[in-house]
């Protein structure tokens, strides 16, 4: 063999041998690649071009205790872009801007930074969904996404609260039961390319099953409506920074409305937080005032230390504690127990609650809930105040008696006056009725178990002493219902600031009760800072009769007492008046102002004595108003009088109630059509003369 022969063997081999070790070399690569790492590798390419696209649950509806929706969920136009496809950023900004009501600059600053996705606005109206297509814009893509829409505007939008942009409560019920109302929701599979664009998207499973579930409320949307629209009026009239009211079925414990003014339109809260809206009914504490002489004496009845008729002397409006003095609006002597609470004396209350001694006053307060959260179903309520016993001092404990020094929400008290309503039974406040799941499964939330905090004759004794405050010579004849008892209480009190109480600011409040012997609903009523007359008798125990008449014959509770004509033409109960004892109220009583002025100033660690309240001028029934006029009953045996029927084909539904009120006629939501908005499209019975009070179904809908 040659020597090229033996070279050229020699140079095969090698080669040979060098594709041999790449063969085994690569083969091994490709194993380590396939089954070695494959599993890894595989989940690094889908990350690169899988992305995985949620998919929100429909949120559950919010519905009023009869079923008309509160908030519901519908799908609506979302505007996105890609802003690399833009010619001109700016001058498209600018667009976008202008026919979307978006900051120009904003707008600029997000779609300038190159991407190739930015959302221009999230959950757009049909309008500006046509403005903008009319733009043409290059790289503008629109898509659908859920939006929560509020059909009754502002109706009990302090309670329910709002969700955000991203479906979850951000407050109010919507966000105490947000993880009912969201739902589990799920996602799908897209492809993408290098540049993070959608090519491709699996088709969604059916989330049916994930839809969030519908949270049904104790709230009447009717009652609220007429709770919201009677205290938006009451500050209006007197200028004040705020009022509140609160309704419950005293024998549940269910709330019925609850109302705080200022308020928002859920479906666009801008500025809402600017104004102060929020549910105050439980993120706001007051000194209650004369209200808590309820608690104080039906405290000292229960114990046995006083009866009704024990009689106290309170020294002619003036008594020394200590170094300090107590006022009386109202200079009265010799006064039984019903007195003192019918004439609001702070003296006698005070006298009262030594009888009882501190221990027992503390442990009674505690008892209603005072300084401790209700446990309604709502985000953000307050504890209140109640100083430890050990802290109160002879004065501290002057004031407690008769609601100072002590802070509260307008629902701890209204829970309170509640439970001498139901016969003695403390329930704890409710809001949510039941969840029902998109199955249809219903699950209703536990109730606290009611317990009793006074027995049932104190229940009876402290009913008959609180009706004595709406009849002649109490504190809220402004607040007597024609036909209806009511028991109840006025509260005035001075508002602390810095330390120091403030002659010219005041929280005027009233509580009570109707009928008072079968009670239907117990109702508060708060204004905070009211500009001009600031007595509770006189500007929160009105607003409470212009709520209680129209919840009561919409509940069709019937009148108590016979009714007859007064010489004015209007109708006026017949009520025995109670007789009690003891000394009468001054006659120069019922031209007094109800607050006295603060007691001598305290230490800063003691709290000042604030005024009360007055004995009503005018004794006689304060003449009805158009609207309370037309819904009055007819005496008995009388035959109803006649009135027209309007035509309410056409009308909205605050319309239709206002239209329904001018006329003398109840108005009740005819659901068979399934719509709960838009205007009437059918009515029982038809247009033409009705007796006054007929119930008039109407339907409200669409019309095709």
């Amino acid at each position: 063999m040659s020597g090229a022969t033996r070279w050229t063997r020699i140079r095969l081999i090698a080669c040979g041998v060098v594709f041999g070790v790449l063969f085994v070399a690569i083969g091994k690569r490709a194993y380590n690649l396939q089954i070695g790492q494959g599993e890894r590798l595989k989940v690094m390419a889908e990350e690169q071009y899988l992305r995985e696209i949620e998919l929100p649950a429909r949120r559950g509806r919010i519905l009023d205790r009869n079923g008309a929706e509160l908030a519901s969920t519908a799908d609506v136009d979302s505007i996105y872009c890609n802003p690399r496809r833009f010619v001109d950023v700016p001058q498209a900004s600018r667009q976008l801007a202008r026919v979307l009501g978006l900051d120009a600059h904003e707008l600029e600053k997000r779609l300038g930074q190159r991407r190739y996705f930015a959302w221009v606005k999230r959950k757009v109206t049909p309008d500006e969904v046509s403005a903008v297509r009319a733009l043409a814009l290059p790289g503008v893509a629109f898509t659908r996404e859920p939006r929560r829409f509020y059909p009754n505007r502002g109706l009990a939008a302090t309670v329910m609260g709002t969700s955000g942009s991203d479906g979850r409560g951000l407050d109010g019920v919507e966000l105490s039961y947000d993880a009912y109302l969201r739902g589990s929701g799920s996602s799908v599979q897209g492809v993408r390319d290098a540049l993070g664009r959608e090519l491709f998207v699996e088709s969604a499973s059916d989330t049916t099953s994930s839809a969030g579930s519908d949270v049904v409320l104790t709230l009447d949307r009717y009652l609220t409506f007429v709770t919201e629209r009677a205290i938006a009026n009451a500050a209006a009239q007197h200028h004040a920074k705020a009022v509140v009211a609160v309704m419950m079925d005293p024998q549940t414990g269910e709330v019925l409305a609850m109302a705080s003014v200022p308020s928002f339109n859920p479906n666009d809260t801008a500025g809402a937080a600017e104004a102060g809206a929020r549910d105050r009914a439980i993120t706001d504490t007051f000194e209650p005032g004369s209200t808590m002489k309820t608690f104080t004496i039906a405290a000292a009845l229960d114990a046995g230390v006083v009866r009704p008729e024990d009689r106290f002397d309170c020294l002619m409006g003036k008594m020394n504690v200590g170094k300090y003095t107590i006022h009386d609006t109202h200079a009265h002597g010799i006064l039984t127990v019903a007195e003192v609470f019918k004439f609001s004396s702070n003296i006698g209350a005070t006298k009262i609650a030594r009888r009882l001694g501190r221990e027992r006053l503390a442990e009674s307060l505690d008892h209603y809930g005072f300084g401790h959260q209700t446990g309604i179903e709502l985000p953000g309520e307050r504890s209140g105040v109640v100083r430890p016993v050990e802290k109160w001092g002879d004065i501290g404990f002057a004031n407690v008696s008769f609601g100072h020094g002590i802070a509260v929400t307008p629902l701890q008290v209204i829970a309170g006056v509640s439970a001498i309503a139901a016969g003695g039974v403390y329930h704890r406040p409710r809001i949510v009725s039941r969840v029902v799941s998109s199955e249809g499964a219903v699950e209703i939330p536990a109730v606290e178990e009611e317990h009793r905090v006074m027995s049932e004759a104190t229940a009876r004794a402290m009913v008959g002493i609180m009706r004595g405050v709406t009849e002649t010579g109490g504190t809220a004849r402004q607040a007597a219902i024609d036909g209806y008892p009511v028991a109840g209480k006025t509260g005035t009190a001075q508002k602390a600031v810095g330390g120091h109480y403030d002659s010219q600011k005041y929280v005027a409040s009233f509580i009570g009760f109707a009928p008072a012997q079968n009670p239907r609903i117990a109702l508060m009523v708060v204004m905070d800072e009211p500009e001009g007359s600031h007595l509770g008798g006189a500007v929160a125990a009105p607003v409470f009769k212009e709520i209680a008449e129209q919840a009561l014959r919409y509940l069709h509770v019937p009148p108590v007492g016979p009714v007859v004509a007064t010489a004015s033409g209007n109708a006026a109960p017949v009520l025995a008046s109670r007789k009690t004892s003891g000394a009468p109220a001054p006659a120069s009583a019922a031209s007094d102002d109800d607050d006295a002025p603060p007691a001598d100033l305290l230490p800063p660690t003691e709290v000042p004595v604030a005024g009360d309240d007055e004995t009503v001028a005018d004794d006689s029934a304060r003449e009805w108003d158009e609207v309370a006029g037309a819904e009055g009953s007819p005496a008995d045996g009388a035959p109803a009088a006649r009135v027209n029927l309007p035509d309410f084909a056409g009308m909205t539904i605050a319309e239709a109630i206002r239209a329904a009120h001018r006329s003398g006629v109840e108005l009740a939501f005819d659901e068979s059509h399934g719509a709960t908005s838009g205007t009437a499209i059918q009515q029982r019975p038809a247009p033409g003369l009705v007796p006054r009070g007929t119930l008039c179904r109407v339907a409200f809908g669409r019309r095709e």
